[in-house]
């Protein structure tokens, strides 16, 4: 199935999820103008069709910052500001939608592979928060790599993985994956592909925190890690001829 809006819908819906962004309380003004401007970059570039799984990673993730945060308040794993999105933010986890957008209208790439690596970021951002956001509410403890070990950590530590966070980071990089194989802006074994290549990548941003470059990287770097290695998996995955037509 193939539901792709115009560019000039593409548009109009990206300002109305950005006001809603403002209304919500999700992100700050400017917040809500950098993602919009993505937004707009990726409709350009990739078409409208880019939206949906933009939408899914941006929306999702301000739903489930919301969802139980008295109980992660508690737990000390609640995001700072009642997790509002900042210009900050949206630089970490979208900088590279939007240069891949951006190549795409200069057309300095195959749309393909530009429209794999945007999928596979996306579902890597929106593993990452998942597991952040929903690890804590979920039974089970946390682990994480300290020392070249695992060690049990509390939920919110830097890298600390747990068996529900994880579970929830698969969810999350499938629906991203569904979304871009909805609108046709994948075929099935591509979108598939993005979301391991996403998922993975998240576990691997976890590992990476507990040592001592992860620390020096602090959480932007380590965001600049994850959308980097989402990516580089995926163009692995079709330079080995993984992915089906």
């Amino acid at each position: 199935m193939n539901l792709q809006p115009s560019a000039a819908w593409g548009g109009l819906l990206a300002l109305a999820g950005a006001i809603v962004i403002v209304l919500t309380r999700q992100g700050t003004p400017a917040g809500a103008l950098a993602g919009l401007a993505v937004a707009l970059l990726a409709v350009a570039g990739l078409g409208a069709a880019s939206l949906l799984p933009l939408a899914i990673f941006v929306l999702g993730s301000g739903l489930l910052t919301r969802f139980g945060r008295e109980r992660k308040t508690r737990l000390g794993a609640a995001q700072m500001d009642r997790g509002r999105r900042g210009a900050r933010h949206v630089a970490a986890k979208l900088s590279l939608p939007a240069l891949v957008s951006a190549l795409a209208l200069l057309r300095a790439a195959p749309d393909g592979a530009l429209a794999l690596v945007y999928v596979a970021v996306l579902a890597g951002a929106f593993a990452d928060t998942a597991a952040t956001e929903l690890g804590p509410l979920m039974r089970g403890g946390a682990f994480g790599l300290r020392g070249g070990g695992l060690v049990t950590l509390p939920h919110g530590a830097p890298g600390g993985m747990s068996p529900g966070g994880t579970l929830a980071s698969v969810v999350a990089a499938g629906a991203v994956a569904l979304g871009a194989a909805g609108v046709g802006l994948l075929g099935s074994s591509a979108a598939w592909t993005a979301a391991a290549a996403g998922f993975l990548a998240s576990v691997l941003e976890s590992l990476l925190a507990g040592t001592a470059p992860g620390k020096r990287a602090g959480h932007f770097g380590r965001n600049v890690f994850l959308s980097l290695a989402s990516s580089a998996l995926a163009l692995s995955a079709r330079a080995l001829g993984w992915i089906g037509s």
